[in-house]
């Protein structure tokens, strides 16, 4: 989300609107976790843009389902709930709000895989991918 917050000029807002694009005509809907609104905020002309663009897909509520599968995919991928909660539940929001194809998209490249790889074996080997912008 914080690509969104850039000035349409921004190289990386650009490469991520072509990517979100391409995912929709390949069938993906784009969607966002509510805990992705109180972390990426922005203030002045960005947080405008930020608004506008939440505004714009769909937002996913945190269950208390969906909190235990987050918790379950931090404990097997062998990760700090503290420090890894919200990309746990941004992992969780993907890969269980849908039984369809989940990707997830995201400039954290460390621990990010390793939740998506927790999340397909959950899935029972459907495929939870990780695309690192």
């Amino acid at each position: 989300m914080s690509l969104l917050a850039e000035p349409d000029s921004h190289r990386g807002k650009r490469e991520l609107i072509a990517v979100l694009r391409a995912y929709e005509e390949a069938g993906y809907v784009a969607a966002i976790s509510v805990v992705t609104i109180a972390e990426e905020r922005r203030a002045g002309q960005a947080g405008q843009r930020l608004t506008w663009w939440q505004s714009q897909l769909p937002k996913v509520p945190v269950s208390e389902a969906l909190a235990a599968e987050a918790g379950t995919l931090l404990d097997e991928a062998d990760l700090d709930g503290h420090e890894n909660v919200v990309d746990s539940i941004v992992v969780a929001t993907a890969a269980f709000t849908t039984t369809e194809r989940a990707r997830v998209l995201s400039s954290d490249g460390n621990h990010i895989p390793a939740l998506c790889t927790a999340a397909t074996d959950r899935r029972g080997g459907r495929a939870v991918e990780f695309r690192r912008l």
